[in-house]
């Protein structure tokens, strides 16, 4: 696995209010996982843009958060669609998004590309 300095990630949805609530809280989970408890510099996910009823925001997750996290869903992380390790963790974390109702859609980006 090799890691970048930092995942940049597209955050877009229709509810941001609700969908920025289950993905603070899934990450903070992450954090509490990992035995981190509220470290600011793990994630932070920006203020929205809004358009056409369309909610776009940049969710930034440090490196460090993202091996940490890495390390404790290997397996499933490495069963994700994709090539490169990137894909298939954001594939990951969009599955893991919806299945505790997360309506957010998740994509790496331009940024990091």
């Amino acid at each position: 696995m090799s890691l970048i300095d930092a995942f940049l990630l597209d955050f877009v949805t229709t509810d941001f209010d609700q969908d920025s609530r289950v993905a603070e809280s899934i990450l903070q989970q992450f954090q509490a996982n990992g035995g981190w408890s509220n470290d600011k510099d793990n994630f932070l996910l920006d203020t929205p843009v809004t358009s056409a009823g369309w909610y776009f925001a940049k969710l930034f997750l440090s490196a460090h958060f993202v091996r940490r996290i890495y390390e404790l869903n290997t397996d499933q992380i490495i069963k994700s669609k994709g090539k490169k390790f990137e894909e298939k963790f954001v594939a990951w974390l969009n599955t893991e998004f919806k299945s505790k109702k997360c309506g957010a859609q998740i994509k790496i980006a331009v940024e990091m590309r």
